[in-house]
């Protein structure tokens, strides 16, 4: 049936309910950032979260999937983030529609039905469709795929000439250097050209794969039929799979006739909401307004997906991309668009009305996003002053015309978030010249830097993992049996830096996941020639890598062993991690339902919580929520885990977490009817298990997001003990009564606010005396009295008030005071009468001395002020000025 509706939603519902109709499972999009695959900065294709069915360590209870994922790309040769914006075509987020068979059909069914949906249901012109095969690899080995050649010309009705082939560069996908890999067919569509004539695919120079805007890719579909070895070779997959992904924004554009992504309704919206915010529009001839809004309008939508999975923003990894594209997009609204206050975040309650249909969690998470990016927008706002009070350092020694050192000037982008086009206009305005060949290289060693620090350092290689089996999980089982089991060595993996590593046939230890640490313990032979400590236990897919020390002779495979987890410190985690469910319903109870987790860490020692909350919490709030997580474990309820499909434990009210990616059967803990959450950790049997709860500290860490510390059990008994030993010692010091502290300690404030207002008037008295040092160092020049005075332990409070008398000497004054403060140099200038007649301006020297002194500094002619952070230049400046006076009054 055609498509009659091209909006973005009906074309994107009108995909799945497509495969929907092939007995495919329509599955969620996974989180944009992948929390179970470390390799990955962000998810950035459809097959992201199917990796692990791929790689063989993960599977599925269906054999057919569709969905549109969510993605980011901001690295690789066609993802530089400076380019986005500034053409049409190029995004950092993105959707990608794609289905996957899993063992199941292959490429029969994989053509005939991209051929079906795209010209009998979304209608696209058959003549304009081209298609290309792989013709074939001699280093490896294979020959044209000619079954997909063949499908094409026999299954589907398109034109036989538009069957092209082309080597691996464009036809052969490779998921890394060994793994699953495979022949691909790509779609293309000829969009036309201003004749509308269709033109010849096929010629190289101006046709498919030809690096054009004309012939653009629509869809890729990947035929998962050979697995690369260690030594390179291929051989065929037992079991042959399909991924295909196609662009979403592109296809959109296609149907909805508009030759630019930006042009379609996914964009179009945040460009009216853009217009009614600053004076510009959008696609009127105005290139660098065109430009800064489809920034704005991309950015935006990629910091809403991260932020509303749960991302934040920081100054490493993922998170410091997200702030790079909220201070990019800033940067272009206040240097374009001439918007001088936080605008972004007004932005994303549009992103959440275009996309919420399709990724809920934008609606839900909408207060909370828009309060992280108004947030970062302030603090970059402040950022760039401080960034230009750096640009003056590096300057202010510069003659004009010499050239702007490209390696220092580079910090200015990678500290302050200032681009290299803010630096040259900089610059300019000052006569010099950036070296931009300095700039590429620091940017070049930035990046290299960048890419070491965001590349995760695989636990497990790929190799290693295709030739392991999964490994039965038994921290679930009842009684002793969760902590110790008798098994099997699989393999003993050599060390590559990060501890030996130890694969087990099954195994007792909880691997890390869900904040909760992974097991510690020991694991030996039963016939006592190795034993092996663990200090660590990860995941990696379905297999559970236990790190640690080997002692004795290395394990062999299938050798019998004991594996013991430490059972004290299991058990502390477990108070722990139990603890953190009823802290995360008490919060929920006591500040509202928009509470939701940010993150947690649950280890032996302490529990942490992040969760999302626009403020502190009341000294009461924090009493109540403290109360409430007690009164549950005093109830000493049953924790009852049961496992149920996803979709029945959601609706009855079971609290999942944004950002995690859950199979369709869940595991749920519940805590006494009270505290229900899905959850794969480890807990105790009954809530007074627990023991004692006590809040340590709340705190904010990032706009919008509140951080409890805790304790529990042991560690909360030494807590009360040690408060219990400073109220005593408190009394004893105060001599008084415990009952009467609070008493004393605001009787003792009193007295120290007295001093302080005695100190006070002493330093108005030190003010005096320091008025008559100034009085004796001005002179009079042309009528106006003037001097340069340094005034050695005065702060900015002790200048304002010296300058207050100053005034009063003389109508015709031109007086500089400099205080100083270790390396702080407050100083504050004053001009009148006269003196503004002869062109000084308080506020020029005031800028003058802070070039000197490595500040900012700035103001009327009248009055101005500013602080210097390097006293070293205090000689400097005081010549300066003092020479800048004299010249001015003659």
């Amino acid at each position: 049936m055609a498509l009659q509706d091209t909006s973005s939603q009906a074309v994107r519902r009108a995909f799945l309910e497509f495969f929907a109709q092939r007995e495919h499972r329509v599955v969620a999009s996974a989180p944009v950032f992948p929390q179970d695959d470390p390799t990955l900065l962000f998810t950035n294709a459809g097959m992201n979260q199917f990796k692990d069915v791929f790689l063989g360590t993960g599977s599925r209870d269906y054999s057919r999937a569709a969905d549109t994922q969510k993605c980011i790309r901001v690295q690789g040769k066609h993802n530089d983030l400076e380019e986005v914006g500034v053409d049409t075509y190029h995004h950092t987020f993105f959707e990608m529609l794609g289905n996957w068979s899993f063992g199941d059909y292959f490429k029969e069914e994989a053509i005939t039905w991209a051929w079906e949906l795209l010209t009998e249901v979304l209608e696209l012109p058959k003549e304009r469709l081209w298609v290309t095969v792989f013709a074939g690899d001699e280093k490896d080995g294979l020959g044209a795929d000619e079954e997909a050649e063949r499908l094409w010309r026999e299954r589907t009705d398109i034109d036989p000439s538009h069957v092209l082939r082309f080597d691996r560069r464009d036809n052969f996908w490779e998921m890394g250097e060994t793994g699953p890999c495979g022949p691909c067919t790509e779609i293309h569509l000829d969009r036309g050209g201003p004749d509308s004539n269709p033109l010849d695919g096929a010629d190289p120079a101006i046709g498919v794969n030809a690096g054009n805007e004309r012939f653009i890719e629509l869809w890729n579909l990947v035929f998962m039929q050979f697995n690369r070895q260690d030594d390179g070779s291929l051989v065929e997959l037992p079991a042959k799979s399909v991924d295909t992904g196609m662009g979403f924004e592109r296809v959109l554009g296609v149907l909805q006739g508009k030759h630019s992504n930006y042009d379609t309704d996914l964009f179009q919206p945040l460009f009216r909401a853009l217009e009614e915010l600053c004076e510009h529009r959008y696609g009127k001839g105005d290139q660098g307004v065109d430009i800064a809004m489809r920034v704005c309008a991309d950015h935006v939508r990629a910091v809403t997906s991260a932020l509303s999975d749960g991302a934040l923003p920081s100054n490493e990894g993922r998170g410091y991309v997200i702030r790079r594209l909220i201070r990019r997009a800033s940067r272009y609204g206040l240097q374009t668009l001439g918007l001088q206050e936080p605008f972004l975040y007004r932005l994303v309650p549009v992103v959440a009305e275009i996309l919420g249909e399709a990724f809920p969690e934008m609606a839900q998470r909408l207060d909370h996003v828009s309060l992280v990016v108004r947030s970062e927008e302030e603090s970059f706002r402040k950022t760039l002053d401080r960034g230009l009070i750096q640009f003056e350092k590096l300057t202010k020694d510069l003659s004009e015309g010499a050239p702007l050192d490209g390696k220092e000037a580079y910090e200015l982008y990678a500290t302050y978030g200032f681009p290299q086009d803010l630096v040259e206009l900089l610059a300019r305005e000052r006569g010099l010249v950036l070296d931009t060949e300095g700039w590429e290289a620091a940017r070049a060693a930035h990046s290299e830097v960048s890419r070491s620090e965001g590349s995760f350092k695989q636990l497990v290689s790929p190799e290693e993992l295709a030739s392991l089996v999964p490994t039965q999980s038994l921290y679930h089982a009842e009684g002793e049996a969760s902590l110790t089991q008798e098994t099997s060595v699989v393999r003993l993996l050599e060390d590559r830096g990060q501890g030996q590593r130890l694969v087990l046939a099954s195994s007792p230890f909880y691997a890390e996941g869900g904040g909760q640490v992974g097991d510690q313990g020991t694991i030996e032979a039963l016939d006592g020639t190795f034993r092996f400590e663990v200090a660590d236990t990860q995941r990696v897919g379905e297999v559970v890598v236990h790190v640690g020390k080997l002692e004795g002779t290395p394990p062999t495979e299938g050798q019998a062993c004991s594996a013991r987890a430490d059972a004290p410190r299991r058990a502390a985690v477990r108070a722990n991690h139990t603890a953190t469910h009823l802290l995360h319903k008490a919060l929920r109870e006591t500040l509202g339902d928009h509470v939701t987790q940010q993150g947690s860490y649950v280890g032996p020692d302490r529990l942490r919580f992040d969760f999302s909350h626009p403020k502190g919490l009341s000294d009461e709030e924090v009493l109540e929520v403290q109360r409430r997580v007690n009164a549950a474990i005093l109830g000493d309820g049953a924790v009852v885990s049961t496992e149920e499909s996803f979709a029945a434990a959601t609706e009855r009210g079971v609290t999942a977490l944004f950002g995690e990616k859950y199979g369709d059967t869940v595991r749920v803990v519940d805590v006494d009817g009270w505290s229900m959450e899905l959850c794969g950790g480890t807990h105790v049997s009954r809530s007074g298990e627990i023991g004692p709860f006590v809040l340590l500290s709340e705190k904010a860490i990032q706009a919008g997001v509140r951080r409890i510390e805790a304790v529990t059990a042991q560690a909360a008994h030494g807590v009360l003990e040690n408060q219990a030993r400073l109220v005593s010692d408190l009394a004893s010091l105060l001599k008084a009564p415990e009952g009467e502290l609070l008493d004393r300690v605001a009787a003792l404030q009193a007295e120290v606010k007295e001093a302080r207002k005695a100190a006070k008037k002493a330093a108005r008295a030190g003010a005096g005396a320091a008025f008559e040092s100034v009085k004796e160092q001005l002179a009079t020049a042309g009528g106006v009295l003037h001097g340069v005075v340094r005034l050695e332990g005065a702060d900015a409070e002790a200048l304002r008030d010296v300058s207050s008398r100053v005034k009063g000497m003389a109508a015709d004054h031109a007086v500089v005071l400099l205080g100083q403060d270790g390396d702080r140099v407050p100083f504050l200038v004053l001009c009148g009468g006269a003196a503004l007649e002869k062109g000084l301006k308080a506020g020029d020297l005031a800028k003058g001395l802070g070039k000197h002194l490595g500040g900012g500094g700035g103001g009327r002619p009248e009055a101005a002020q500013g602080q210097g952070m390097d006293a070293s230049g205090l000689d400097a400046a005081v010549a300066a000025t003092t020479e800048s006076l004299a010249a001015a009054l003659g």
